[in-house]
């Protein structure tokens, strides 16, 4: 074999001698074989030991290419770690960090890598634009994710940080599980089944849902062991009315706005506020660590419905759409499921006697809710007042409106 004058003088800049060079044309190593070795820049001894090995079982080791070597991607990229360690900011370096518009593979080619032209097998994607699913940060908030895992079989003070409640406050509360517990688990659903339609290049997104899946199964485990570790159990199943939103979502973004902006903006100030009302302690760091993981939530919601508002040309008739859709969805469970606004109120009150200042309490936390959801959107520059569900007006002047 005759190496090409290209490949003799990649060769000899390394310090390869002549008589090294001719050992290898008389070996049944290929042209493109040896370019490679050389773009390794292994030194001379190396080489030979190598040929060492191909003059022993020359039939096999001719299969030999080291075409991984010959790549598109981006070298000589050294990632800097930062305080907190090497976090996915610090590896969105030069190319790898180059989010496009459109991804342009339908197969597993990882972002910064090219696809192989010997195996390309087009995967199940069908998300391909940008604009449907980034959120700017996505990264950060995957990396605060991980950082805030808790375990609820550990984390929460189960043997010392229960006590006997009077039946209907232990009822009141293990109704509540019951039906945050519900939602947590068609969250999980829906989030799964719109992950693997994400192309692979917007990893940064489907490593953010992924613990969202993760937070959503923390909120089913731990509001079920809540139910049935202090005598109560469960009660009632939700109404899923809230559901339609979420199941009926025929764009990924339509479901981030119903789930993680309308949704969670309510969620999120319910159970910041739980600890205004919890009976032990369990409930006071169980509804904490459900509050932060759903700011969490809230804000990949908040940022994605911005740059969606900002980079789409129908962003805003599409999402004052969706708004409506999600609204609608989320009045008619709050205005119908009964167990959910009887036990706020009760716990509220502390005792049946005293229910109407429990009522009150829960007339504010509706206004409350509703005066947080509509900061949300106007965070993104949404002014959401003028068209905002008129029932979820009735049900903030009046909790028990129907």
């Amino acid at each position: 074999m005759q190496l090409s004058t290209a490949t003799k003088m990649r060769a000899r800049s390394l310090g390869w001698s002549e008589e090294t060079i001719a050992r290898i044309e008389a070996s049944p190593l290929r042209d493109a074989t040896v370019t490679n070795i050389c773009a390794m820049r292994i030194p001379e001894e190396r080489v030979r030991g190598f040929l060492d090995l191909v003059d022993k079982d020359p039939e096999r080791m001719q299969n030999i290419t080291f075409n991984f070597i010959r790549t598109r991607s981006e070298r000589g990229v050294k990632a800097h770690r930062s305080e907190r360690g090497l976090l996915l900011k610090d590896i969105n370096v030069g190319s790898y960090g180059q989010v496009p518009d459109r991804w342009p593979y339908e197969n597993d080619t990882p972002r910064g890598s090219h696809p192989s032209p010997d195996n390309y097998a087009p995967g199940s994607y069908f998300i391909y634009d940008k604009v449907e699913v980034w959120a700017e940060g996505v990264d950060e908030l995957y990396e605060d994710a991980i950082r805030d895992r808790w375990i609820p079989a550990t984390d929460l003070d189960w043997a010392n940080g229960l006590a006997e409640l009077p039946t209907e406050i232990e009822r009141a509360v293990c109704q509540l599980a019951t039906l945050y517990s519900g939602h947590g688990l068609v969250e999980q659903k829906i989030i799964a089944k719109w992950l693997e339609p994400i192309s692979y290049g917007f990893h940064d997104v489907k490593l953010f849902l992924g613990t969202q899946i993760y937070d959503a199964g923390h909120k089913v485990e731990a509001l079920r062991k809540r139910a049935l570790a202090n005598g109560g159990g469960l009660g009632q199943a939700p109404l899923g009315a809230l559901y339609r939103a979420w199941y009926g979502a025929l764009k990924f973004t339509e479901m981030v706005t119903a789930l993680d902006v309308v949704y969670k903006a309510y969620e999120l100030t319910l159970f910041e506020a739980y600890a205004d009302f919890a009976k032990t302690d369990v409930e006071r760091t169980l509804f904490g660590n459900l509050a932060r993981d759903s700011r969490r939530h809230l804000e990949y919601g908040k940022r994605h419905l911005l740059w969606y508002l900002q980079h789409h040309p129908r962003g805003r008739e599409n999402v004052k759409f969706w708004l409506g859709r999600a609204e609608a969805a989320l009045s008619i469970e709050l205005r119908y499921s009964h167990p959910e606004r009887e036990a706020l109120a009760l716990l509220f009150a502390g005792d049946v006697e005293r229910i109407q200042a429990g009522i009150e309490r829960l007339r504010r936390l509706r206004e409350k809710q509703l005066a947080d959801y509509l900061a949300v959107l106007s965070e993104v520059g949404i002014d959401r007042l003028p068209d905002v569900s008129r029932h979820l007006l009735q049900i903030a002047e009046d909790p028990l409106a129907v």
